[in-house]
């Protein structure tokens, strides 16, 4: 007699049976989970609660940001970041008395990658070559070790990568930022700062000018906002690099110091535990529209005013003289300039120039 059907019939019954056991112990262990209740609805695990709430949280999240930055400018142009909330408060005993602050502009500080495609010793960029490169990084940072300022506001760095290698060369500072415009080969506004920035904005939106065509105009390069905490203090940064002297456009620099003060007195209005202070190259001296625009103001005081024409001056052209690179103070912010602090620091009494760049650098102390 053949076994084989008979061993089959056998394989196939205890692999049903096991099947069946199976099922009736997966039912059951669903049944205990309470999976299942009594009128066969499928209920939500905790684990799906929980997903769901996640989801929740995360899309109120994603709506934050966009109430913060309403709230905190009403002319932004381009905010890159937003306010975080309050540190713990430190004990005023703990923190800082007094911040120095300074401008300098760095002179045409380029990188090795000639953007434009017009590089040659006629063209505005140019394209240094390595030693070259290593060699103005060193000496701008040799600058500001000279300067010793706590927040340094920069003019004319071409790209966040030059701004971030003189901050690993120069040391003493924790933050940096770069206000890029993003157009080819554009020398933009900067700030290097100890603390921690908590806030950036580069205001780059159209501006008033009535002797402009069409009555509108733009700041020349990024009129660059930013937000520190230092030492328990709130401290509120702009730098500033109105229109050059090069194909003169004296009223779109009018219009950009317009645009200044009024973003800076919002500012004040807004923030008014905050220090408030402006500072760059202006491209105007004592005595022009765009100095007067301001100096005719209660609300600014200009540090240098207090310094002879000669002592303040910061820049030398055709030979003679002048100051362009300033700091405005908002006297309707906390804090107070320390009269006397201003100073040019420069390679020398009779020079107008700081390191490799073609001006000096200019400081001052607040106290709080």
């Amino acid at each position: 007699m053949n076994k084989y059907p008979f061993l089959l019939m056998k394989i196939f019954i205890i692999t049903l049976f096991s099947v069946f056991v199976f099922c009736a112990s997966g039912c059951e262990e669903k049944y205990e989970k309470g999976e299942k209740n009594d009128d066969s609805t499928v209920q939500p695990d905790e684990d799906s609660e929980e997903t769901e709430y996640d989801s929740d949280r995360d899309e109120i999240q994603d709506e934050t940001p966009a109430e913060i930055q309403d709230e905190t400018s009403d002319m932004d142009s381009e905010t890159v970041d937003e306010v975080p909330d309050e540190d713990d408060e430190i004990p005023e005993e703990e923190k800082i008395k007094s911040v120095i602050i300074g401008t300098y502009n760095t002179h045409l500080f380029f990188d090795k990658v000639c953007d434009s495609g017009n590089c040659t010793s006629s063209d505005f960029e140019s394209v240094p070559s390595d030693s070259e490169y290593k060699t103005k990084v060193g000496d701008l940072a040799d600058s500001l070790h000279e300067i010793g300022a706590d927040i340094i506001l920069l003019q004319e760095v071409e790209k966040e990568s030059c701004l971030k290698d003189l901050f690993e060369k120069s040391g003493g500072y924790d933050e940096y930022y770069l206000g890029e415009k993003g157009s080819l080969a554009s020398v933009d506004t900067g700030v290097m700062t100890k603390g921690v920035i908590t806030y950036k904005n580069k205001h780059t939106e159209s501006i008033e000018c009535e002797e402009c065509e069409g009555g509108k105009t733009t700041f020349s390069r990024a009129f660059l906002e930013i937000h520190i905490k230092l030492g328990g203090r709130e401290i509120i940064v702009f730098s500033a690099h109105f229109k050059s002297k090069a194909d003169d456009d004296a009223p779109r620099r009018l219009a950009e110091a317009a645009a200044a003060a009024k973003i800076l007195k919002k500012t004040a209005e807004k923030y008014p535990n905050a220090l408030i202070v402006m500072g760059g190259d202006l491209n105007d001296e004592p005595g022009s529209d765009t100095l007067e625009f301001f100096e005719s103001e209660p609300t600014f005081l200009r540090v240098a005013d207090e310094l002879s024409s000669k002592d303040q001056a910061t820049y030398s052209y055709r030979g003679e003289a002048i100051a362009i690179d300033h700091i405005f103070w908002v006297k309707s912010s906390i804090g107070s300039y320390k009269t006397g602090s201003a100073e040019v620091v420069k390679d020398a009494p009779s020079w107008y120039s700081l390191g490799s760049s073609d001006h000096a650098a200019l400081k001052a102390t607040f106290e709080f």
